[in-house]
């Protein structure tokens, strides 16, 4: 984090050094804005995005234009992240943009104009990812009503911490406040804009058993009938907890705290994927692969669910239904590069070389800088005898990452393919320095081995493969085949 804004601050100067170079009449403008704050605990909130309270709604703006805004001019009425905009355009001697909800805060910096009567606030990570209530906010310069199913009111100037709900306290205050924010809202939450299913991917979901697919996932109902964030902002630290776990591979503990709140929450959507994640990554994928299928029926448009059964089917040596769902990931979200990647892979390995090219190239595409999509494409490259565009492949992978073992072994395969024996030994050692796990690269090294005249190298290699318990099955019995 610490080297984005030093990033950000490096290339931003850059700018604003070569405009002094040139020599420019006027400087430029220059605006800093928050995204948002975080909450450091507060409300028992660590980061942000559960709630909206000030700790991280109340973020900095800065302008500076020297001989044109006033050094050193703090404004203490609450402006909004809308008005920057139009505020700019305004400074630029620019007309507004048509239709847009901000006003330009120019008149306020000169003490021409009142700052803005209300700012709105609004978080939809409680309903979208936990099935919980939305939250909306509406303030002025001192009052602050908050629309949840236990509403909220504060006096900002007695109370900047919110810590005192004034609404069972001034019912009126807060009637006055939820009406306007209805009026600003057009009395509702709001529409979402939804990704569209279309006819023939909802007919690929259906197939593979997704009923919920036409539909946008958790039933709606009454807002009045979801969980109110603060009375679950517990279970939410227990599910980052839980996520913290998985990333840190303490994936039994994972799996402990995500089972303790499906019982309480038990159509939680974050909770029954990071289940499925836990179970998966301990090797259990029949479970794994029930709470993806759950967490799809909660989330119809999640691409990352059908990924991640096609991971598992694929483990599980179900080839077929790990491509069917790899096309709905597809379907759903065709720039996944992950199932572009993983779909292609399982078509090579099938043999259908011509098919799988095309989502392999996909996958370079969306992202160019990844050495593994770049090693998969080029090993299927070399499968159909393409080794020059393999070569490429290879070295750019190499560039990018020129101690990944991967690409030494796919330039042990190509080598071979170019009946270059000698190179393809040093690669496929290479590779095996990078990687000593890597059986079934040891199991090409000692064919390679063999080809050069290194009889009892290659015996060694063999040997060690079909002695080792942890070597695969179908790479034991391969060694064992060539054992003398």
């Amino acid at each position: 984090y610490d080297g984005e804004i030093a990033f950000a601050d490096q290339a931003l100067g850059s700018i604003l050094d070569q405009l002094e170079r040139l020599g420019r009449p006027s400087r430029p403008i220059v605006a800093v804005v928050g995204d948002h704050g975080e909450s450091l605990g507060e409300h028992e909130e660590k980061t942000h995005s559960m709630f909206v309270y000030e700790a991280t709604l109340r973020v900095p703006m800065i302008l500076s234009w020297p001989d044109h805004l006033p050094a050193g001019r703090h404004v203490s009425s609450p402006v909004r992240g809308i008005d920057l905009a139009p505020t700019l355009l305004d400074l630029a001697g620019q007309p507004p943009l048509a239709g847009m909800r901000g006003q330009s805060l120019v008149a306020l910096i000169q003490d021409r104009r009142d700052a803005p009567p209300s700012a709105y606030g609004e978080t939809y990570f409680p309903l979208f990812y936990m099935n919980w209530a939305p939250l909306r906010s509406i303030q002025d310069d001192r009052w602050k009503f908050i629309d949840a199913p236990d509403p909220e009111l504060y006096d900002l100037a007695a109370d900047p911490r919110e810590q005192t709900n004034l609404a069972a306290r001034e019912p009126s205050r807060a009637a006055a406040l939820r009406g306007a924010l209805e009026q600003l809202t057009g009395g509702g939450a709001g529409a979402m804009s939804d990704q569209t299913v279309d006819t023939e991917t909802v007919r690929k979901l259906a197939a593979l058993g997704y009923v919920g697919a036409a539909g946008r996932g958790t039933p709606a109902g009454p807002e009045g009938a979801r969980a109110d964030p603060k009375q679950m902002i517990g279970v939410f630290n227990r599910l980052r907890e839980a996520n913290a776990a998985v990333h840190a591979g303490r994936f039994a503990e994972a799996e402990t705290i995500a089972s303790e709140v499906l019982r309480r929450d038990p159509r939680n959507a974050f909770a029954t994927i990071v289940l499925a994640n836990a179970e998966m990554e301990q090797g259990r994928y029949r479970a794994a692969l029930a709470h993806y299928h759950a967490y799809a029926e909660l989330v119809p448009t999640s691409a990352e669910a059908h990924h991640r059964s096609a991971i598992c089917l694929a483990r599980l040596g179900e080839p077929d239904r790990a491509l069917a769902e790899e096309e709905a990931a597809i379907a759903i979200d065709p720039r996944d590069a992950d199932a572009r990647e993983l779909r292609g892979g399982l078509l090579a390995e099938q043999g259908r070389i011509d098919e799988a090219l095309p989502d392999l190239r996909a996958a370079v595409e969306i992202d160019s800088g990844n050495a593994p999509y770049r090693v998969g494409l080029a090993r299927a490259l070399v499968t159909a005898g393409r080794l020059d565009e393999a070569e490429k492949e290879i070295a750019r992978a190499l560039e990018l990452r020129p101690q990944y073992a991967a690409a030494h072994a796919a330039s042990g395969s190509l080598a071979r393919a170019r009946n270059q024996p000698d190179r393809s030994v040093a690669e496929f050692e290479r590779a095996l320095q990078l990687d000593a796990s890597q059986d079934d690269v040891r199991l090409d090294l000692a064919g390679a081995l063999e080809r050069v005249g290194r009889q009892a190298d290659a015996q060694a290699e063999y040997r060690r493969l079909a002695t080792a318990r942890e070597t695969p099955i179908e790479i034991r019995q391969a060694a064992k085949a060539r054992l003398r």
